[in-house]
């Protein structure tokens, strides 16, 4: 029996069930405009109002890190191979290799929030193929976003956005408060909370296009622009602080306040609850309507909400004392801005708390190369950043974290079951802790991926990267130089298949035992090696076939020094990986090592890197099902009254006017296949990390045949003994009756098909493992629903 601890019980009090009680004014967050209803993509997509997704920022090299060793964790979870805690959660760290990551979050943070107004000053010198790079007009200041007029019952509008309602909607506790802090509290359970300060509105030199014109090199303005705009709102705010009277003193005790966390355990001790020299959470709020929805009188030349790094430097030569990875002075406190949160004047609660999530570690959930999937409304990570309760009040309420986000930060108490296995459970509701589970993980049998490669350049075995997204591999030894003089080399057979420009595979060494590695040029074939994006040496792109690697290391002679082939990809698309083979260290005319992988590891330290007998890579990965009750609880009361549908396209007046429909109570069964690394169905139909499993997948439809928008197909995907709600949408004004439809109470993935041709990325094809899951009773409303797992025949 899971009893709730004092705390948890305060928090349900005060936030998740008074949430279903809310009333009064609230804040509220604009939504997408009707141009943007196909994309269905939420802030972090980073798509414009022509239905344009701007690409992906770069991870940072600590984030790419931590990602790869959050992977590596989570399959381990997936599989059972991680002890819960006493508490039946997941634990709050693991060990890969040598180093740590971070999986519970149970803490409470601060949040040191900036609020960010445009200045004057316009840049029309610089230029860009021969045009303004940046132009635009002065501003904007805060509280110039136009009111919507009657044809708009979507767009949130407030006479004043002041630092007092920033501070509500960021921190408030109160109960029946919808803030971003009892929102966490609820979706923890009481385990997370954070706290913290909202700046005065402060004013930067330049206009907005400054920081986010499309006009450069860098496309959306995303990025580098942006990080600016960081430097110079955290600089606003602290020389706005010094010529209020206070002290460099007082601002620094203050400053410090917010560096207690160590995010990416600079120091590899495994203790994340300490200074790093940099701002644990920053939230940055600029004035006007950010680029998310359209960038209102700024269009093209405003910022996107996003959540990224500020001005890495892979050089190591600016950030806090032994701890330099870049980022922007907090002036001379001594703290650094690193990572950041950024959104619009306008967005509210649900936009905020998404890019929060990210924060905290949590990937996307939509398809972020385009298209659809299925999760839709079901996440915060997803679109649930857009839910309401009813006329202009979209995007005012987050919807509930999906139980996979809540399993991996130890926030959700779950059961375990086994495929085609008996066994019967009782779930509460997902939304907080009960005395039920939250959730039921069915382990399934691991997939097999098989990889075909090249032959060995010699003998019968290679060493192999691995391949994936967001991957921070190496293959690591020591060599010792004492008493060389003279022509010292490392040479190796490489063939490598990565993504061009984002991918890359250097050779790099470090004489203080790993701390900090410098990247080692060279030669390919003889012709030098090119560089990452970070102007290191490095290789990337596809060789077609071996390539002949060789690397001078004279620099380090008389020492002993530590190498490494280091491979690193980005956050989407990959190739095949790389290959090295035949290692060779030579000094003084000597040969120090020859190393072709015959022999295991020789010496080397293996981290995502393994040997690899012939050309055909095969790997298992972990499966599971996700079994969850999802109830009009908490901030799950959204799924009832804030999905939306833009219905009136073309119809003079109503271009903004909006539909509002119900998702559907019930169980929601998510395939969790730990051999994708991301929802982009796509670019693999059918498949995905983390899907739920539509229980009706046949294509809704419009009359007239148009297909329903895919946030819509998903409404009805649980499976529940009661039958579905009725309700109406429009497609250009036309209305079309949905009826309700009765309950569908069983998965059989030896049978069922949960797929339909006409809307393929919405698909899920399940594994036919003999599972069936079936639910056999739901009483109180649903609250307390048994399910059982088994065998489907």
């Amino acid at each position: 029996m899971r009893r709730l601890s004092a705390a948890v019980t305060a928090a349900l009090t005060t936030s998740a069930i008074a949430a279903t009680l809310l009333s009064g004014n609230a804040y509220a967050a604009p939504t997408p405009s009707p141009a943007l209803q196909s994309q269905d993509a939420p802030a972090e997509a980073l798509v414009g109002p022509e239905g344009k997704e701007a690409p992906e920022g770069p991870l940072a090299p600590q984030e790419k890190t931590r990602q790869a060793l959050r992977t590596k964790a989570l399959e381990q979870l997936n599989q059972g191979a991680l002890a819960k805690t006493s508490a039946g959660t997941a634990p709050k760290k693991v060990k890969i290799g040598n180093e740590y990551v971070q999986l519970a979050q149970e803490r409470k943070d601060k949040v040191f929030v900036i609020l960010a107004q445009f200045g004057d000053q316009v840049d029309n010198s610089t230029l860009h193929n021969g045009v303004p790079r940046y132009a635009g007009t002065p501003g904007p200041k805060h509280n110039l976003i136009p009111q919507p007029d009657g044809s708009d019952t979507h767009t949130f509008w407030k006479n004043d956005f002041s630092r007092a309602y920033y501070q509500q909607m960021f921190f408030d506790d109160r109960a029946g408060a919808n803030s971003m802090r009892n929102f966490y509290r609820t979706q923890s359970s009481g385990r997370y909370d954070l706290d913290g300060t909202v700046t005065d509105w402060v004013t930067l030199p330049y206009n907005e296009a400054r920081y986010g014109s499309n006009k450069g090199p860098q496309g959306n303005g995303a990025w580098t622009q942006a990080q600016e705009f960081i430097r110079d709102a955290t600089k606003a705010w602290y020389d706005g602080e010094l010529a209020k009277g206070r002290t460099a003193a007082e601002v620094k005790a203050e400053i410090q306040q917010y560096d207690v966390h160590d995010r990416y355990d600079y120091d590899k001790d495994g203790n994340f609850d300490e200074p790093d020299g940099y701002i644990d959470n920053l939230v940055v709020v600029h004035a006007g309507v950010d680029e998310t929805w359209g960038g209102g009188a700024q269009g093209a030349d405003a910022l996107w909400a996003h959540r990224s790094w500020a001005l890495p430097d892979p050089t190591g030569q600016v950030g806090p004392q032994g701890n330099k990875i870049g980022g922007a002075p907090l002036g001379d406190t001594g703290v650094f801005a690193y990572d950041y949160v950024q959104g619009g004047e306008n967005s509210g609660v649900g936009l905020f708390s998404h890019e929060f999530g990210h924060n905290l570690g949590l990937p996307d959930l939509y398809p972020t190369s385009g298209g659809d999937n299925s999760v839709s409304f079901w996440s915060l990570m997803s679109s649930a950043s857009y839910l309401g309760r009813g006329k202009n009040t979209t995007g005012e309420y987050p919807g509930d974290l999906d139980a996979w986000s809540k399993l991996q930060f130890g926030w959700l108490n779950y059961d375990e079951a086994q495929a085609a296995t008996r066994s019967s459970h009782a779930l509460g509701v997902s939304g907080y802790n009960t005395d039920q589970a939250q959730a039921v993980l069915v382990h399934l049998p691991p997939t097999k991926k098989t990889t075909t490669l090249a032959d060995p350049f010699e003998g019968g075995s290679q060493w192999y990267s691995g391949t994936g997204d967001s991957i921070d591999n190496s293959l690591t030894r020591t060599v010792d130089l004492t008493g060389r003089t003279s022509s010292a080399a490392i040479s190796a057979a490489t063939w490598y298949d990565i993504e061009q420009d984002y991918d890359f595979l250097s050779v790099e060494a470090s004489t203080d035992n790993g701390k900090t590695w410098k990247s080692l040029g060279g030669t390919v074939d003889g012709a030098p090696i090119g560089n990452t994006t970070a102007n290191t040496p490095g290789l990337s792109g596809t060789s077609n076939a071996w390539r002949q690697l060789n690397i001078p290391l004279d620099a380090y002679l008389g020492k002993s020094v530590q190498l490494r082939f280091h491979v690193t990809s980005d956050n989407n698309t990959h190739g095949k990986g790389v290959l090295v083979d035949a290692v060779k260290v030579t000094a003084d005319g000597a040969t120090l090592l020859e190393d072709g992988a015959e022999n295991g590891d020789q010496g080397w330290v293996l981290n995502g890197f393994a040997p690899l007998k012939g050309k055909d890579s095969v790997k298992e990965h972990p499966r599971a099902y996700l079994v969850e009750n999802r109830r009009y609880v908490g901030y799950g009361a959204y799924l009832k009254t804030g999905p939306y549908n833009f219905g009136y396209s073309g119809v003079e007046g109503k271009a903004g006017v909006i539909d509002n429909y119900p998702y559907q109570e019930g169980v929601l069964i998510w395939l969790w296949d730990t051999s994708f690394l991301d929802n982009n169905t796509k670019d693999h139909l059918g498949g995905g990390m983390i899907l739920p499993i539509d229980s009706r997948p046949q294509a809704m439809k419009f009359k007239g045949g148009v297909l329903v928008n895919g946030r819509a197909q998903s409404h009805d995907a649980t499976f529940s003994l009661s039958p579905t709600s009725a309700f109406t949408l429009h497609s250009a004004g036309v209305a079309t009756k949905y009826p309700a439809k009765p309950g569908i109470p069983v998965f059989n993935d030896r049978t069922g098909v949960y797929s339909d041709p006409a809307i393929p990325q919405l698909g899920v094809a399940v594994p036919n493992t003999n599972t069936k899951i079936e639910v056999v009773r739901e009483t109180q409303g649903g609250k307390l629903t048994t399910i059982k797992v088994g065998p489907a025949s």
